[in-house]
């Protein structure tokens, strides 16, 4: 997504970025004005069967009880996964704890 050409309203923060040879690796919160979005990115290199993988949650507004994209984007960016954790953990145990509703899963695009 081009943070530099979004709707009127719509906000795009990467905030962690990582390549090896296998792939290029991201993730990125959405503000799409009715919904927050967070993402974990996969751009594999080398496949010939995918291009990208969507590791996902979104989250109504309505359901998020005052939390702002800018709160949810501070504590993403400055929580530290354990080794065998990830930043989306961290996101469904945050959620989780205040009983915020949201939906998960993995989105594929094929080449």
């Amino acid at each position: 997504m081009d943070k530099t050409n979004l709707p009127q309203g719509w906000k795009y923060e990467v905030f962690d970025k990582i390549e090896n040879p296998i792939a290029k690796y991201y993730s990125a919160l959405s503000d799409y004005g009715n919904m927050i979005k967070f993402s974990d990115i996969t751009h594999p290199k080398t496949s010939n069967i995918f291009a990208e993988f969507d590791d996902y949650v979104n989250i109504k507004k309505e359901d998020l009880k005052e939390i702002t994209f800018e709160q949810i984007l501070l504590y993403l960016k400055n929580v530290v996964p354990k080794e065998g954790q990830s930043k989306k953990d961290f996101l469904i145990k945050f959620l989780d704890q205040r009983q915020i509703q949201y939906d998960e899963g993995l989105w594929d695009e094929a080449i």
